[in-house]
């Protein structure tokens, strides 16, 4: 059977890693056959340890080989219609037995500590742990451990804190120790016997370990007292119920409990009698009896019909209300922990949406740096660009006003101008008069000129006639000249000549002498040529134009 092997499994590990002789790898067969002989003796289903010699080709097991076997051989023999009851009650024995055969294992460092937990309820708490916790095999290694989650270590440990009615100043140290840890049954088991069994006492501790055992393994749903009217007085009388998932319970006195069984036709219905209006009152009615109850607070009497209805509900379920519980817990901590590695995966998207935008918003820094100093650069540029302008500016306004100056003074200019035209128009019109009058006295000097210049030419025909007279004078003077010149040089030669011989012969008188010089100097002044007659001719008078 199936189900019945899911909640026992994590006892039979614990009894198969004490059988183990390599680290929780595999265990050998005349060692498992302790095991299975007394599973069989549990289930009725004998001859199953020499089955097991025969299951594999190998002297020893792991643990997943041994799970199949028990699945195979061993559980099979079970019928699919137990009810819980009779689960129960295997499941129980099935721990029993594992827990006398890991027992000494589990205890050895237990037992070293003073004070430490009696063997009953750590028992009880093996099948609190073995209720709780969760087979875990690594993957890389191939080893199972059983081992507790954080979240269901705290839920134990708080129920703990709660119970024992502790000021809550270890809630952090307890906190920091389950924070994401996993705890094996020996560590379990130190922090209860450490931390609890040294500041409380025994009694207390032990009487919050039945309640969680009860809570956790008993299948009780609901615990408290009620108000029962008495089937021969009508009167309400205070007692202790239990309710399970398939009865419900109370005790007359602590020896003497009596048990109502549910079956398909129980039902649980509310009622009120007009004389006990101070009751709120409810009836459980079953095939062979009815049951009448009662609270002095209504919210009480809601909480009792709800936890019987989620009983009545449950009479056909194999698993008991504390595994129901806890495996509702798991698939709402699954469904935190998937919400969580989704937020997870969320923030690790956004971190990484925010690395690549601060990388990106790094790249677009930097890119705006870079366009930054570009436009530093440009701005600089402009400001050069600006301040040439405003230089030309300057420059171009300064032109301007030295251009207004400039047409200032050519407007001055040009007045003066205009009046130096005005007056020089003024002398051009003196001028053209006196031109005027130059031409008229021209015209008339013309007149004159030409009369002058026919009496010049007949004064010239005249002074020509006379000039040609002159010029055939003038040649005959030059003959004449030549003549006595040729003359006067045949006479000056007869002169130097009587000079030589007077100079080689000699000097006789000088009377003589003197008197021949006197005569040739005489003769000399004689024979110069006279003078040409000056030729006056008449003078013209020229025109000024």
């Amino acid at each position: 059977m199936a189900v019945l092997l899911e909640f026992v499994r994590n006892s039979i590990w614990h009894a198969f890693s004490t059988l183990t002789e390599d680290e929780g790898l595999s265990a050998p067969k005349s060692k498992l056959k302790v095991l299975v002989t007394s599973l069989g003796t549990i289930i009725d289903c004998q001859g199953l340890g020499e089955a097991l010699e025969d299951f594999g080709g190998n002297s020893r097991l792991t643990f997943s080989e041994l799970e199949q076997y028990l699945s195979r051989e061993v559980f099979t023999s079970l019928s699919d219609s137990l009810g819980r009851r009779e689960l129960s009650s295997l499941e129980s024995q099935i721990d029993e037995a594992c827990w006398i055969i890991s027992k000494s294992k589990l205890l050895a460092e237990s037992m070293k500590r003073n004070p430490r937990v009696d063997t009953e309820n750590i028992f009880k708490l093996f099948r609190i742990f073995c209720l709780l916790a969760d087979l875990v095999e690594d993957a890389e290694t191939d080893i199972a451990q059983v081992l507790l989650c954080s979240e269901e270590a705290d839920l134990v440990f708080t129920k703990f804190l709660s119970s024992l009615s502790k000021e809550w100043d270890m809630k952090e140290e307890f906190d920091c120790l389950f924070s994401n840890a996993l705890f094996d049954f020996q560590t379990f088991l130190s922090v209860i016997e450490l931390k609890f069994m040294k500041n409380f006492e025994k009694e207390e501790v032990y009487e919050v370990i039945n309640d969680i055992y009860e809570e956790f393994v008993a299948d009780i749903i609901k615990k408290g007292t009620l108000l029962k009217r008495g089937e021969y007085l009508p009167k309400f009388v205070e007692k202790l119920f239990v309710l399970t998932s398939n009865s419900l319970t109370y005790y007359t006195n602590p020896k003497k409990p009596k048990t109502i069984e549910f079956d398909s036709q129980t039902r649980v219905e509310e009622g009120q009698d007009p004389q006990n209006s101070k009751f709120h009152q409810f009836y459980v009615i079953t095939a062979d009896r009815v049951l009448h109850l009662a609270t002095l607070d209504k919210r009480y009497r809601s909480q009792w019909l709800t936890a019987i209805r989620l009983a009545l509900s449950r009479l056909h379920c194999q698993e008991s209300y504390g595994r129901h519980l806890r495996n509702k817990r798991r698939l709402e901590w699954h469904r935190i922990r998937i919400r969580r590695q989704i937020e997870s995966d969320r923030a690790r998207e956004m971190l990484r949406a925010e690395k690549l935008a601060r990388l990106a918003a790094e790249d677009e820094a930097k890119e705006l740096a870079k366009q930054k100093a570009i436009e530093e650069e440009q701005r600089r540029h402009l400001d050069e660009v600006r301040r040439q302008l405003e230089k030309l500016l300057a420059e171009e306004i300064q032109a301007k006003k030295d251009e207004e100056l400039v047409r200032s003074l050519q407007a001055r200019i040009l007045n003066e101008e205009w009046s130096k035209r005005e007056e020089l128009e003024r002398l051009q019109e003196e001028q053209r008069k006196l031109l005027d009058m130059e031409r008229n006295k021209t015209k008339t000097y013309l007149q004159k000129q030409s009369e002058m210049e026919r009496q010049l030419e007949v004064t010239y025909s005249d002074a020509q006639s006379k000039l040609r007279e002159l010029e055939k004078a003038r040649e005959e003077m030059d003959s004449e000249l030549r003549a006595a010149r040729h003359k006067n040089a045949e006479r000056n030669r007869e002169i130097l000549e009587t000079r030589l011989k007077l100079f080689s012969a000699p000097i006789v008188e000088d009377e003589k002498i003197t008197r021949a010089r006197r005569s040739v100097s005489m003769r000399e002044g004689k024979s110069v040529a006279p003078l040409r007659p000056k030729v006056q001719l008449p003078l013209m008078e020229l025109d000024p134009s």
